[in-house]
């Protein structure tokens, strides 16, 4: 397996990060050039190797001197990993002459081919040139080296011919202005394209840091972002554990939440965005027949009586719900406040289970379209019959607290009267004092009647209330 960390620092040798940009840049570059070209020319002596198998004593000299220069090339790389760029750069250029233009014309004379293929060698030094130094730090060392390879360029012909054994016939062949000034054409036509090219890299090299600079700082503020939030998430909501400070985290914590949830979530698209300006009873028939619910998580799938979530996938709201006129009331609820229901509660029949709910809606709308909606339930059936109990309970009270204080003023006018006659001494008479506290005795009595009955009946209310605020703690728990 590759390893390109490996691949990238044998790249980034002899660069610091105390260097400028360009400088940087400058060493990268020489960096591939010392290691690519003599893989080049190893892949070329690969493709020409029937031209070796011969006797020693027929071999010439330019057919070693690519390999010298190769052997120069990575010794100038190893001189760059060691930091001293200058050095390795100056060595490389001279090499390039001495193994490409001095040492073969030379020692061995100028062969033919020389003169096809030697303007070709002039304008790969004056390529590496622009490579190996950039026209705003070293301007003086460029163009003293571009005018070197331009006069040489102009006077390669000369040259070529003084070290020429068949010079007379060669100048004969020579003798054209069409080859001369094509080797100045490619030259000039090389050099500004790779200027050129030189340029777009160094500015996108610079466009890019400086894009790098900014992003470095959005991202630093951005992790302060999310670490305050973070930790305001912990205060407010000790039940969510495990929550970082890494953006990357964020799904996870999401699908935990979604997971874990007491309400039932729910996601629905639209095969097609509609449009919100449509009548509404045209939005809400396009909504039951091209809603789909897309995930849900297990308490959104049990609220409808069905254990696995992924039988709901791809169903139509209708279809969840189990009942149309049920769909249609939330979705009628939906549209009217404009996509969007904060704590809704509503009625829903499940299986001829009449259930309330209460509904949350967050849609997304793009240029007056709606997309997907996102839909929170929390069952509140069991509160809302402890509610309606409870409040049946206080009705039988209240009957009853009147019916009780009715039975009750009859016998307590009947014990007043008898007590206003017992204070009246005009009309009191001795003889009748036992009838009237037989009378008085029997209205006690049912005064008592009335209220033990009254204390059995207020002791199942309690009993019934007590019953009731258990069940509802224990549906909580």
């Amino acid at each position: 397996m590759i390893n390109l960390q490996s691949i990238e620092s044998f790249f980034l040798a002899g660069s610091a990060s105390n260097q400028s940009h360009t400088s940087k840049e400058r060493v990268i570059l020489a960096n591939v050039l010392f290691l690519v070209v003599p893989v080049i020319i190893l892949i070329s002596y690969l493709l020409d190797y029937k031209e070796y198998i011969k006797p020693w004593s027929e071999f010439n000299f330019d057919q070693f001197t690519r390999l010298m220069f190769a052997m120069a090339s990575v010794l100038c790389y190893f001189i760059n990993r060691q930091g001293l760029f200058t050095i390795s750069r100056w060595l490389y250029l001279l090499s390039w002459i001495a193994f490409w233009l001095v040492l073969d014309p030379v020692i061995q004379g100028t062969e033919v081919d020389y003169y096809f293929h030697f303007d070709l060698s002039i304008i790969g030094f004056a390529v590496v040139c622009q490579i190996l130094f950039s026209f705003r730090k070293s301007p003086f060392a460029f163009g003293f080296l571009l005018l070197f390879s331009l006069i040489s360029i102009f006077y390669q012909q000369s040259y070529l011919l003084y070290f020429d054994n068949n010079r007379i016939e060669t100048e004969k062949f020579l003798d054209n202005d069409y080859t001369y000034f094509t080797s100045i054409y490619y030259w000039a036509i090389f050099n500004i394209v790779i200027g050129y090219l030189l340029y777009i890299y160094e500015k996108s090299n610079v466009r890019l840091l400086n894009n790098n600079i900014k992003l470095d700082q959005l991202t630093t503020n951005l992790e302060e972002v999310v670490k305050e939030r973070t930790t305001d998430l912990r205060q407010k909501q000790s039940q969510l554990i495990g929550i970082t400070e890494r953006l990357q985290e964020s799904e996870e914590k999401y699908r935990k939440l979604f997971t874990n949830s007491f309400e039932g979530i729910a996601r629905l698209d639209l095969e097609a965005p509609m449009r919100i300006d449509l009548p509404k009873e045209e939005q809400i028939d396009y909504l039951l027949n091209h809603l789909k619910l897309v995930e849900c998580n297990h308490v959104f799938a049990e609220l409808y009586l069905h254990k696995n979530p992924n039988e709901l996938i791809g169903k139509s709201l209708s279809f969840v719900m189990d009942h149309e006129e049920s769909a249609v009331n939330l979705l009628h609820a939906i549209v009217d406040n404009s996509y969007h229901l904060n704590g809704k509660v509503l009625a829903e029949s499940i299986h001829d289970t009449d259930c309330w709910f209460i509904s949350h809606v967050t849609s997304q709308l793009d240029d007056g379209k709606l997309s997907w909606m996102w839909l929170n339930k929390l069952d509140i059936t069991e509160k809302s019959r402890q509610d309606q109990e409870r409040k049946l309970l206080l009705q039988n009270l209240e009957e009853y607290a009147f019916q009780t204080s009715h039975e009750l003023r009859g016998p307590l006018s009947r014990l007043l009267g008898l007590t206003s006659l017992m204070q009246d001494k005009n009309t009191f008479k001795q003889d009748e004092l036992p009838e009237m506290l037989k009378h008085i005795n029997d209205t006690s009595i049912e005064i008592d009647d009335v209220i033990r009955m009254m204390n059995q009946v207020l002791t199942k209310s309690t009993f019934e209330s007590k019953l009731t605020k258990d069940r509802s703690t224990n549906h909580d728990s």
